[in-house]
């Protein structure tokens, strides 16, 4: 009989002990590692124009998570696709020249530079008081005319822009190719004509004027 009531005893003092210290027997932790990390494509929204910062989550080796920030505020181009790429840390055993040599013609070089001229990527006429000529982000159209009313709607963007006129013409559609603008609506009112032009994305705009006609920028 004694020996059954110690044997209880020293049972319940195992469970005693083992709600006192939960962590007193090992437990081996083990994570599911995904493939190893190569590189990562990013495209941003058309209403995208500066990159803040990035943010990497992570997870620790002890299973916990934790994030890292990355500064960034650069300008960047929605059309373009941005990559996150894995590179390899240099190789320490090898001795890396970091020596620089300047050539002795290099003043030359720089005085010989000359400033880069922008072609316009497609030049038409829709009549002949107007013409246009396409840039990367902005638009010349080239008319004597007066714009009396401007403004920007929906999304992609279309800019709508008045001209005071008193001839009436056929309504005409130009598609554009290669390029964010992607068609030119032309329609004859009385008293003025209207161009709608079709962007590919969200745009801001502004107009500046000039001896042949206007510019419309794109930002």
């Amino acid at each position: 009989m004694k020996t059954r009531i110690l044997a209880i005893f020293l049972i319940c003092t195992s469970f005693l002990n083992a709600e006192e210290n939960p962590f007193k027997m090992e437990q081996n932790v083990s994570m599911i590692v995904p493939p190893d990390f190569q590189k990562e494509d990013v495209k941003f929204n058309s209403n995208a124009r500066i990159l803040k910062s990035i943010t990497f989550n992570y997870i620790k080796l002890d299973g916990s998570e934790d994030s890292l920030n990355v500064d960034v505020n650069k300008s960047i181009d929605w059309h373009d696709t941005y990559t996150i790429v894995r590179s390899k840390s240099p190789d320490p055993s090898k001795v890396l020249d970091v020596s620089v040599t300047i050539p002795e013609n290099s003043s030359k070089q720089e005085s010989n530079t000359t400033a880069n001229i922008e072609i316009p990527l497609q030049i038409s006429k829709i009549y002949d008081f107007i013409s246009y000529a396409v840039y990367k982000n902005k638009i010349k159209l080239n008319t004597s005319d007066e714009i009396i009313s401007d403004f920007s709607v929906g999304n992609p963007s279309k800019i709508v822009m008045d001209f005071k006129s008193d001839s009436v013409k056929p309504t005409k559609n130009i598609r554009l190719k290669n390029s964010i603008f992607k068609r030119i609506d032309f329609g004859s009112h009385k008293g003025y004509y209207r161009l709608v032009i079709y962007l590919d994305g969200t745009y801001n705009y502004n107009i500046q004027k000039d001896a042949t006609g206007y510019m419309v920028n794109l930002s």
